[in-house]
């Protein structure tokens, strides 16, 4: 009765539907709800995703350690990447995963809130361990990527503010697979050096992903082991990492960081010129009452001189002496003023331009020079003079 159909035996039918299965959906995404996640010993994990009418078997090998059981498992919604096959021993067929990425926040959302609550219960963002920042830095370490924006941005800010503060630029990726290592060294080698009073980490806006680095906890561990203080300088002002809540200081954004961290050289000047016109009307008004009060003193004597005759001379012995007294001290603190104000004029670049020095600078970094071993030939300069700059090349170098 069946003799004008073509027979199949279980194995070729099976195999059949597999091939015809297998090249219709070489390359799917599926969306669904996760139910009976079971990671095996052998690494491979499997489950099945479902949505309210219909669920379907799925696997992936080779999962562990690409996925958390706390990101992925029963009730997350997800959408899977894979083809379909079908398992011929029982006559299923599956869904061979490749990839897995958790709807609603994403697994890099739900990864920075189980590292920021992770590192909050063990006090990594409490204000106790947060180190104060300089008054007035002598040398700033930025570890950012040399050729983005934001180093430009924040070298703007500090020599316009600061114009003879030293900057010493670590260069690092900020994004992508080796960024996470090559900032985590940046933060080593500064604390190792010992070369730099304050600590600039940053880089400028971006999507999750691209500022991934400064979320994850390698990073977050090694400002946190700072022995130097750090400010947290990455995005804009409404992106947050795990490095913002670990550093010393947040900044809303890299030029925030630069604003933060050096104080503009004229805050100083006022404040010296204020504590010396204070500490002078100080001294005249103390002396004023004192001599008011020796006043009274010497003409309450003088209407019993004739009982006290011998210590009128001495009264007015000690009224010359401390008049004389309060006139040395007021000089001495005059002098020490003036030599804090001569200091800073001291410091002041301008000056020592003027006495045939000058500063030399990379032309392509800004980095100032200071060693022959900076540059190599052939390097372009910048050679600040008193009036103008010069232009130069690097013929040799001469340690």
């Amino acid at each position: 009765m069946f003799g004008e159909f073509d027979v199949y035996t279980v194995t070729e039918l099976t195999s059949e539907i597999k091939h015809l299965v297998g090249g219709r959906f070489k390359d799917v995404l599926v969306e669904g709800e996760i139910s009976n996640f079971r990671l095996y010993p052998s690494g491979h994990l499997y489950f099945t995703i479902k949505d309210d009418s219909a669920m379907i078997r799925a696997v992936m090998f080779n999962a562990s350690g690409r996925y958390r059981k706390e990101l992925i498992g029963d009730g997350v919604a997800v959408i899977c990447r894979g083809r379909v096959d079908v398992y011929e021993r029982r006559g299923e067929y599956q869904l061979i995963v490749s990839a897995i990425e958790a709807r609603g926040l994403g697994l890099l959302q739900l990864k920075f809130q189980m590292l920021k609550e992770k590192l909050f219960k063990e006090g990594l963002f409490g204000a106790d361990k947060k180190k104060p920042l300089p008054v007035l830095p002598q040398r700033i370490g930025i570890i950012t990527s040399p050729a983005g924006a934001a180093i430009q941005d924040m070298l703007k800010i500090i020599f316009g503010k600061f114009e003879n503060i030293h900057v010493l630029i670590y260069p690092v990726r900020v994004q992508g697979d080796e960024a996470c290592r090559e900032i985590v060294e940046g933060m080593e080698h500064f604390n190792n050096t010992r070369g730099v009073d304050v600590i600039i980490v940053g880089r400028g806006g971006g999507s999750l992903e691209d500022l991934a680095p400064f979320n994850e906890e390698i990073v977050a561990r090694a400002i946190h082991a700072s022995r130097i203080p750090v400010v947290s300088g990455v995005g804009h002002e409404i992106d947050f990492t795990i490095a913002d809540f670990v550093a010393d200081v947040r900044a809303p954004t890299p030029t925030a960081a630069a604003d933060l961290v050096v104080r503009a050289k004229s805050e100083f000047t006022n404040l010296i010129e204020g504590m010396r016109s204070s500490l002078d009307k100080a001294m005249r008004k103390k002396l004023e009452r004192s001599r008011l009060a020796l006043y009274e003193v010497v003409m309450t004597l003088k209407e019993r001189k004739n009982i006290f005759v011998s210590q009128r001379m001495y009264v007015d012995e000690l009224l010359n002496n401390l008049v004389h007294g309060f006139s040395a001290y007021l000089r001495d603190r005059r002098v020490r003023v003036e030599g804090f104000a001569q200091r800073l004029k001291d410091l002041n670049p301008e000056n020592v331009l003027q006495r045939g020095y000058s500063i030399t600078f990379k032309k392509d970094t800004g980095e100032v020079v200071v060693q022959a071993s900076q540059v190599v030939p052939k390097e372009d300069l910048t050679v600040r003079l008193h009036e103008g700059q010069l232009d130069v090349s690097v013929i040799e170098t001469t340690a």
